[in-house]
């Protein structure tokens, strides 16, 4: 045991002691915020090359006031024998006929090769709507339909009425909660993905440990004062640890923005989501960001906290055992790849599941993916925001830690074996059959 525990500490300290660890772990989280915001910023803070001016020469009369200048784009008038200013920031809308006899009759001309879609978009809508309107103006003279009654019809279509049905949940003693929303669903897909990246990133560290110790005989030597399965082990534990300190680090960070924002609107987890919202309406936050934001705090984040530590523990010790079975068997970096292209394709799998599971947290895929140890610990991400009966949260941690001590036990077996082994390209099959060495 006390072999055990140097091979921890080496391994642990060799990891968390770099300046690059330490920068990492604490610059992420705003990394990922960074990213989430990019495009938003993107789009409030286009170039200044933009188009900013749009010329129109109308031959028919019959659409240029129907364009209205915005703080983006300033819509001129030209007449047939004026000319137009050139330069990357203007363009020409051109419209030389009735478009409602001669749908193409107008152009757009501009220096660049892709005119903004935004602005491409409005004038094809302005256009379009002209000609829907000219179209109902005929069939209503051609029919004698009283054009009041029209005009009637035409404000009913527009109108921008929405309906949005509140959600309810009946519990088994028929106790009414209200669900929770697409800020859920988001919270889950984030989760799911930090799952996959996780145990992929620690996995394949374990992995390239294991290679790296093997391609430079260093195995040789360590093997005769360690048992094998203490080295394995201890890896597995010493790399675990290291995404362990960072995942608190970044669950503290979380937690303290969390908490951060409760103060800063006064809200609590104990107030329902209409409370929520109505508090932060008069705070000023906008409808839609309020809505989002009392989804958000309605969450239960230690039910979400617990799953994400208990999850990572088991499923990181299921993979990390099968990357370091794997990494035992190959004689370089290359050939260690390709035998965990197996894993790698399981995960992978687990990851999108858990993408498709997010539509439906409580349907038949999401619970039996959540109860399979290899796609559990990535799929259950999916569903922790949500209310999980508790047996079903038992038993899918249950069945993830035996099979995860049943791995490692299976992984020990191989691993003592094929560290020693050298010089010849290991295929699957044989390396089941070290499971039989004594």
């Amino acid at each position: 045991m006390k072999a055990l525990g140097i091979i921890i500490q080496r391994e642990l300290y060799s990891r968390v002691k770099t300046k690059t660890f330490i920068l990492t772990t604490i610059l992420t989280p705003f990394l990922f915020i960074a990213v989430a915001a990019l495009p938003t910023l993107l789009m409030m803070y286009s170039s200044n090359d933009d188009i900013k001016k749009v010329y129109i020469m109308d031959n028919t009369g019959m659409y240029a006031d129907r364009f209205k200048s915005s703080e983006k784009y300033e819509f001129i008038h030209l007449a047939a024998n004026d000319t137009t200013p050139k330069g990357a920031a203007t363009a020409l809308l051109q419209i030389v006929s009735d478009l409602n006899v001669n749908p193409n009759g107008a152009t757009f001309f501009s220096e660049k090769q892709q005119p903004p879609r935004e602005l491409t978009a409005y004038i094809n809508d302005v256009l379009s709507d002209a000609v829907k309107e000219k179209k109902i103006a005929d069939f209503t003279q051609k029919s004698e339909i009283e054009p009041q009654i029209v005009d009637d019809l035409q404000t009913l279509i527009k109108s921008k009425d929405k309906i949005s049905i509140a959600s309810v949940r009946w519990d088994e003693a028929g106790k009414e909660t209200s669900t929770l929303g697409e800020g859920a669903s988001m919270v889950g897909m984030a989760l799911t993905f930090c799952m996959f990246f996780f145990i992929m990133m620690y996995g394949s560290l374990v992995l390239q440990s294991v290679v790296e110790e093997k391609t430079n005989r260093i195995i040789e030597v360590i093997v005769s004062s360690v048992r094998p399965f203490e080295l394995m082990m201890g890896k597995i534990i010493g790399v675990g640890l290291v995404g362990l300190i960072q995942m608190f680090v970044w669950l503290l960070i979380g937690g303290g923005a969390f908490i951060a924002m409760q103060l800063f609107f006064g809200v609590n987890m104990q107030m329902s989501p209409e409370e929520m919202q109505q508090i932060l309406a008069a705070s000023g936050v906008k409808d839609g960001m309020a809505i989002g934001m009392s989804e958000l705090l309605a969450i239960n984040w230690i039910q979400v906290f617990a799953c994400l530590i208990l999850y990572f523990i088991g499923g990181y010790l299921l993979f990390a055992a099968l990357f370091a079975m794997f990494g035992s068997g190959a004689n370089d970096s290359q050939e260690a790849q390709q035998l965990v292209m197996p894993i790698t394709v399981v995960l992978m799998l687990a990851f999108y599941t858990g993408f498709a599971a997010a539509r439906n947290p409580e349907g038949a895929m999401a619970f039996w993916c959540s109860l399979i140890p290899f796609t559990s610990p990535v799929v259950m991400m999916v569903r922790a925001p949500f209310e999980i009966p508790l047996w079903e949260l038992a038993l899918s941690v249950v069945v993830l830690f035996v099979s995860a001590i049943l791995m490692i036990q299976l992984a020990a077996k191989i691993y003592r074996v094929g560290i020693l082994m050298y010089g010849k390209k290991v295929s699957f099959g044989e390396m089941f059959k070290w499971l039989r060495y004594k």
